[in-house]
């Protein structure tokens, strides 16, 4: 699921959700949304957060 993943993949960089919000120009509030499975982030906004993190596409939707 990619929620679980993109908290897993920030908690090994040792970010929090505000760290990775200002990195991808969003609130805390979308990456806690994306975390919980509320919502899910665009495809341009997969691509920034894959490049962000330095993961690949496959550590990131798994």
């Amino acid at each position: 699921m990619f929620g679980e993943n993109l908290k897993v993949l920030r908690n090994v960089l040792k970010l929090t959700q505000l760290d990775l919000a200002k990195k991808l120009n969003v609130s805390y509030k979308t990456i806690s949304h994306w975390e919980s499975g509320y919502s899910e982030p665009s495809l341009s906004m997969i691509v920034n957060i894959k490049n962000v993190l330095n993961v690949s596409y496959e550590e990131l939707l798994d």
